[in-house]
């Protein structure tokens, strides 16, 4: 298979004989389409064409390489295919259900997160009100102890008064 975007000549020459070809009637990219999705077999036209654009035999069961071959040809079609279908804008529905499934998995996640995000912002707001609590109660102690001071300062200075 390769690995870059580009289609290779095989794949021109075989898509441009089969788009004139095609300009013969829908029911061959009905057929292409369904050839494509059974693995490139069903259609010995379009079998045969793609044997003789890209020079290579039918694969035979006790032939590796010829199987080998088969494989790489249809996988070379195949990206090929896609690059030319990248090219004019469209994307394989194979590559659009998964994006559609990594989306859905993505809405969940992130509704997962905003509800995370819910939990953790309403305990911080109890925790900033028990904050607020805690600083009037520590206020309050401070405020009473102040006055306990002030009321034990005045008894000592009474204290001192009455033994003069």
């Amino acid at each position: 298979m390769r690995e870059d975007n580009r289609m290779d000549s095989q794949f021109l020459e075989f898509w441009g004989n089969y788009l004139l070809a095609a300009a013969k009637g829908q029911k061959q990219l009905e057929d292409l389409n369904q050839w494509i999705r059974q693995g490139f077999s069903g259609f010995e036209e379009l079998t045969a064409m793609l044997k003789k654009f890209y020079g290579i035999d039918a694969p035979r069961n006790s032939d590796a390489d010829s199987t080998n071959a088969w494989q790489n040809a249809a996988a070379d079609f195949q990206s090929s295919l896609d690059a030319y279908l990248t090219l004019m804008g469209l994307i394989p529905q194979e590559k659009y259900r998964a994006l559609e499934k990594k989306y859905a998995a993505l809405q969940n996640k992130v509704a997962e997160l905003a509800d995370t995000i819910k939990v953790l912002r309403n305990l911080l707001a109890e925790k900033g009100t028990y904050q607020g609590e805690t600083t009037k109660v520590f206020q309050d102690l401070v405020n009473r102890q102040a006055e306990a001071f002030e009321t034990l300062m005045q008894n000592i200075s009474a204290v001192d008064k009455d033994k003069e």
